[in-house]
């Protein structure tokens, strides 16, 4: 393995020591109260990150103007009162060896202001906001001059509050400074607009107003994006610029990211149709213009990816985001060399879609990530006989949790190999593999005694008289009824599942040629064993479907579904008579699918109604009521998940606890996998 050399050596910030060359990246957590302050969950939740080994923690914003709120629940720094609380959260941080520091700004025109005091936001020039969707007013500048000393009394109850340095936010053409270091917010005409060096001039009056109310040696660093990478944004070359004259201002070094804020936050916070380390280019062009350390984020996932950028110069310190939500002990786990250890991000989108429904942050892969006061995994006081039927995501994490706190755990899963509906769902999302491994590895590393080809029941309960059931098993698949739905070409999301995975005794197989099917019986023991990555290759040279598929079913299974057909040379055709695709999920995870569905060539057709499967393909209506025919070789019902109580349910009596999780309690993605799992394994 190689070796993590430059990742794990000490690095200075102005007069900083920082341990380690990892940096936890500003996010908003919604764990504050609605009067800007910080909570017991919040001294907890970045407690973990730093217990778990990060070099450096950027607290999430905090404002410096009384009525300018960043989000209903964030952090403030306008008042001395908040004081005391900060300090608390520093001296929990520091307990563990990590610095922090926090990420000072106004919203601007993000702010708050309109619905929580009823006066407008403000900004270089009249701007609606995408985030907020009003409308600010244009400061003047006897106002500029107030919120520039307002910066500099907040960098100076950051050093109160035992901060080690702070981070003002300037980047994505968003707050106050970014919106006027931005040409595409920036529309001024005096010494504040302009020419680059005029757009620079608030942000270097803020600079040096924090610098001299913190002191002189008081850390400041500066969030920017490298790129603006929008038609009449800010460019690289431009950033490269403007750079030297930000470091002569007072900058200790630069938090490099990219993009501009919209709606979905798309490049900020990019989905895995972007690149890994998609800011480390822009990381290291200004590398080569300034002599301060250079930070970069933007997907850096994995420690060695992480460590070949320090070892390429292309930055000096790497920064994580989500990485650190899925695993707050990636450090940790890095430094020991446990790299298969690390439970890593999925690129789901879920921790953003959390904040948009203005829940508390939460992850689909960390189900103690928001609640890391309430499920401490404390040892059981009394370890338990724990048996768990089903061996997907759920059942999975509930073992997991269960056997690290003491109990005595046994999971049956009915068939050869653990992951249940994750297997498939990480042929078709790649990231979700990392998942799999994880929880598999866990398995073998913990002691959980996994009977595979055995289906527990009833029978086997009273036999084995556990302490604890816990029921994980999958959901029902209910495909739609539709005339014609029983011919050769027609097979349901399910069967071909099983046929990719080697189980020929679904239906789906019994309408494959007797030659596949003889095929596929000889590669049988072959096929079992591929991974999920050696199935998306070998698929790519066959798979069961003609050249035109017609995909019934429009939820994410099916839209991931169609975007893997398409990208393996198939023209797919996306069939649902709901107003939306994937309606069990959030904004910015849609957007993601229908980007790449989009991408893949995939015709998405809502709102209509499927009358017949012909032998030619399917038979719609539309909403107008004109009927077409859709034509297709291969029609998938991609069926409908439904709750699967009926184990559980008679269960009742037959162990002192049993609970139900997963999808056999209620249909979830693999968050609420992860969360039910944890819900009850956490509590026995």
């Amino acid at each position: 393995m190689a070796k993590l050399t430059k990742l794990f050596t000490p690095i200075k910030i102005g007069q900083m020591e920082v341990k380690n060359r990892i940096v936890m990246s500003p996010m908003t957590t919604l764990f504050a109260t609605m009067r800007e302050e910080i909570t017991p969950l919040m001294l907890a939740y970045y407690s973990a990150r730093a217990k778990g080994g990060v070099g450096m923690i950027t607290v999430e914003v905090c404002t410096v103007d009384r009525p300018h709120n960043y989000q209903f629940k964030s952090l403030a720094l306008w008042d001395d009162k908040f004081i005391a609380k900060h300090r608390e959260l520093t001296a929990a941080i520091h307990a563990h060896g990590a610095k922090v520091v926090p990420q000072i700004s106004h919203p601007g025109p993000e702010s708050r202001a309109p619905v929580l005091y009823k006066i407008p936001a403000v900004g270089p020039s009249v701007i609606k906001s995408v985030m907020t969707e009003e409308t600010c007013k244009e400061l003047t500048k006897e106002e500029i001059a107030e919120i520039v000393a307002k910066y500099g009394d907040a960098a100076r109850r950051a050093r109160e509050a035992g901060y080690d340095g702070m981070e003002l936010h300037a980047a994505h053409s968003y707050m106050l400074v970014g919106s006027f270091l931005s040409p595409l917010r920036n529309k001024r005409t005096d010494e504040y607009g302009g020419s680059l060096e005029n757009r620079a001039r608030f942000a270097i009056e803020v600079i040096k107003s924090m610098k001299a109310k913190a002191g002189a040696d008081f850390p400041l660093i500066m969030r920017i994006s490298g790129d603006e990478m929008v038609p009449g944004g800010r460019t690289l070359e431009e950033t490269v610029r403007m750079a030297p004259m930000l470091v002569e201002a007072g900058v200790d070094a630069f938090h490099v990211s990219g993009g501009v804020i919209d709606k979905l936050c798309t490049v900020i916070q990019a989905g895995p149709e972007y690149p890994l380390g998609l800011n480390v280019p822009a990381a290291a062009a200004l590398k080569k213009a300034v002599k301060v350390p250079i930070m970069v984020v933007g997907r850096i996932k994995y420690p060695l990816q992480a460590e070949a950028i320090l070892q390429k110069g292309q930055a000096d310190l790497v920064v994580m985001a989500r990485a650190l939500l899925a695993d707050p002990e990636l450090p940790n786990k890095a430094r020991a060399g446990k790299l298969d250890e690390i439970r890593h991000c999925i690129s789901c989108l879920n921790c953003f879609d959390s904040q948009a429904a203005l829940e508390g942050l939460n992850c689909a892969v960390n189900g103690q990530l928001g609640f890391e006061t309430e499920y401490t995994l404390e040892p059981a006081p009394k370890p338990k006989k724990v048996m768990i039927i089903g061996g997907g995501p759920a059942g999975m994490e509930a073992a997991r949790v269960a056997a690290i706190r003491g109990h005595k755990v046994t999971l049956y899963e009915k068939q050869s190999r653990l992951g249940g509906s994750l297997i498939f769902a990480s042929t078709v999302h790649p990231d979700n593999e990392d998942y799999l491994r994880y929880l598999k590895g866990q398995m073998a590393k913990l002691p959980i005694t996994v009977k595979l080809n055995q289906e527990a029941n009833a029978a086997t309960v009273v036999s084995e008289k556990p302490d604890v059931v816990i029921v994980a098993l999958g959901p029902d698949l209910v495909a739609p009824k539709i005339p014609g739905d029983q011919q050769r070409h027609v097979m349901s999301g399910p069967d071909l599942k099983q046929i990719l995975g080697g189980n020929l005794k679904g239906p789906g197989a019994k309408k494959l040629p007797a030659w596949q099917r003889w095929g596929l019986a000889i590669g049988r023991p072959f096929i079992t064993s591929l991974t999920p990555e050696q199935v998306r290759k070998l698929t790519h040279i066959w798979m069961p479907i003609g050249k035109h598929v017609a995909v019934i079913g429009a939820d994410l299974a099916g839209c991931e579904l169609a975007q893997f057909l398409a990208e393996r040379g198939r023209k797919v055709t996306l069939l649902d008579s709901g107003e939306q695709i994937t309606p069990e999920v959030g904004i910015k995870r849609r957007d993601n699918v229908q980007t790449l569905l989009k991408k893949a060539g995939v015709t998405v057709l809502t709102k209509v109604t499927c009358k017949e499967i012909t032998k030619k393909g399917v038979i719609i209506s539309t909403a107008e009521g004109k009927e077409q025919l859709i034509e297709a070789k291969t029609v998938i019902l991609a069926g409908e998940a439904r709750p699967n109580p009926g184990l559980f349910e008679g269960l009742q009596g037959k162990a002192p606890e049993v609970y139900a999780i997963g999808d056999c309690a209620k249909i979830g993605l693999i968050r609420k996998a992860t969360a039910t799992a944890m819900a009850v394994a956490a509590k026995i």
